[in-house]
């Protein structure tokens, strides 16, 4: 008997490398994936890095305009999917070199690249406007297809951002009009031409067409690039529309991959991945895509990319509801099961009265019984614990998705669901209790001053330092934590960002128009200089050239 468990033991595990070197056994499509978020951190660090050396080099002595143009024009590069606010800063400077150097066709380039930050940042009346600005007639070909682009790329993300509306056709009927123009204008197999190309074939219904054009064209680019990740983006759209979801699904994690590699925080992939993993129900997973999606969302700092993440809220509740109604299900089998069990032990212990009471002579069998029936009630009691267990685990995995799905719906929203429950039930004492605690509005307030602080330091961390030079030496500011502010420091970061009015400031930190007043007016008695203090607290983080 033992050499021949032994035996099936060897042959288990003989089996079991076999399929493992096979294959058979593989990882998860989402590991790499996964591996990639867990390295965001390092990811995002080397690529300030590789900013903070390029942006080094705009202090060395003696550059002419034009070097100090493509040195703005390349952080302008490096910014443009990562960070709008610093995107937009060099896409000012390179607008200002290029009229320093006189030069017409830097102008234009410079105000097509303007006006494509703005458009990433869902500002499409301002991107008109310098769109306007350009003469189409007098555009050189590689600015004009430029132009065609930025116009097409508005289009593009206004439709994107109305869909389900009426106004969404007619800007796809816009954006398709800038599309054919760039097939006309492009240079052949050129990365635009291509796009353009399977573009044109997926709208008249060739999707299989589009995604041949594209998928060889992909081998061109290294996965690093941005062209990478909006081709492999673009393949995932096309197999969307295939309502193929096992392409579409690995297209959009190598989209995901492809972007966090290439530190893209205004991205899409994520978001859809998530979406998608939604309506197949993995929303533990969804969840976390989501939240990593909305938090490049805010690292770049624009809310097109969060108003369309927060879409996905109503799909997290009906998922919710769906597994909701599946957990009520299987709790009304378990109930039936366990009342036929108890039915059963009824039934039994009936049984076993009456034989004792027939056969008291019988002290053995009658003892052996009893040991058949303790052993039953000891099994019944593990399942009653284990079950028990169960349901505690299942409340706990409940009670955390509650908890990250309350973190995305509004917080006093969810407040005054409580309150309408509690009135609607007449639970008025608890109502009472609930209307007058201010525990709810300490958490908020406290949890955005944190948020606050550590989102402000993180874009500006030598703020603190920087006020205090601004201040005389007996009058500076030293918090009592690292990673928070004061509220003298609050009130200068929020005039850094550029809320100046007191009314407006107050209402951010829930102090009276006095109070901000006040501390406004001592902290221009404590700087070096009273006139000049507040237009140099605006300028901390700018780099001059």
């Amino acid at each position: 008997m033992t050499e021949t468990r032994n035996l099936t033991l060897r042959l288990l595990t003989l089996l079991s490398i076999f399929f493992y070197s096979l294959g058979i056994w593989g990882s998860s499509p989402y590991d790499q994936l996964d591996r990639c978020i867990e390295d965001i951190p390092n990811i995002t660090k080397k690529k300030e890095d590789r900013i903070k050396s390029i942006r080094f080099q705009l202090f060395t002595p003696n550059l002419t305009d034009r070097q100090c143009y493509d040195i703005c024009n390349q952080l302008y590069e490096e910014y443009e999917s990562f960070q709008f606010d610093s995107a937009l800063v060099y896409a000012n400077k390179i607008m200002d070199y290029a009229h320093k150097i006189h030069d017409q066709h830097l102008i234009e380039e410079a105000t097509l690249r303007k006006a494509n930050i703005h458009s990433r940042a869902g500002l499409f009346t301002e991107a008109k406007k310098i769109l306007e600005m350009l003469d189409e007639s007098r555009l050189c070909k590689e600015n004009l297809i430029n132009y065609y682009d930025s116009w097409r790329f508005q289009y593009s993300l206004m439709a994107e951002f109305s869909s389900r509306t009426s106004l969404s056709d007619r800007y796809i009927a816009r954006a398709m009009d800038y599309w054919h123009l760039l097939l006309v204008t492009s240079p052949k197999n050129s990365y635009i031409n291509i796009v353009t190309r399977a573009t044109l074939a997926s709208q008249l219904g060739d999707h299989q067409k589009a995604i041949n054009l594209l998928v060889p064209y992909l081998k061109k680019w290294k996965e690093t690039d941005q062209e990478y990740a909006a081709l492999v983006s673009k393949i995932a759209q096309f197999y969307e529309v295939l309502n193929d979801s096992k392409e579409e699904r690995d297209y959009l994690i190598m989209s995901a991959i492809a972007d966090i590699r290439g530190s893209i925080k205004e991205s899409i992939a994520l978001r859809k991945l998530a979406s998608l993993l939604f309506k197949e129900g993995d929303v533990e997973r969804a969840y976390r895509y989501l939240n990593i999606a909305i938090d490049d969302a805010n690292f770049y700092g624009t809310r097109l990319r969060n108003s369309q993440a927060s879409e996905l809220i109503p799909e997290i509740q009906k998922v919710y509801i769906a597994n909701q109604e599946a957990q009520q299900n299987k709790m009304r089998i378990q109930l039936g099961i366990l009342g036929f069990i108890v039915i059963l032990l009824i039934v039994a212990l009936v049984a076993i009265t009456k034989l004792l009471k027939r056969y008291l002579r019988m002290n053995r069998q009658v003892h052996e019984m009893n040991d058949r029936m303790e052993t039953a009630v000891e099994d019944l009691q593990e399942a009653n614990r284990l079950m028990r267990e169960g349901n505690l685990i299942k409340e706990e995995y409940i009670g955390r998705f509650l908890e990250l799905s309350s973190d995305i719906i509004d917080k006093v929203d969810a407040q005054r669901k409580i309150e309408n429950r509690l009135a609607r039930e007449k639970r008025m004492q608890e109502l009472y209790q609930e209307l007058k605690s201010n525990a709810l509005l300490q958490d908020c307030t406290k949890a955005f001053y944190e948020n606050f602080d550590a989102a402000f330091l993180n874009i500006y961390p030598t703020f603190v330092n920087d006020v205090n030079l601004l201040l005389k030496p007996d009058e500076q500011i030293f918090p009592k934590q690292d990673g928070s502010l004061t509220t003298e420091l609050r009130i200068l970061a929020l005039i850094r960002l550029g809320v100046h009015d007191n009314a407006k400031i107050s209402s951010i930190l829930r102090s009276s128009i006095t109070t901000i007043y006040t501390y406004r007016s001592k902290l221009k008695s404590r700087s070096i200089n009273h006139d000049r203090f507040e237009s140099q607290i605006k300028r901390i983080g700018v780099y001059e050239v």
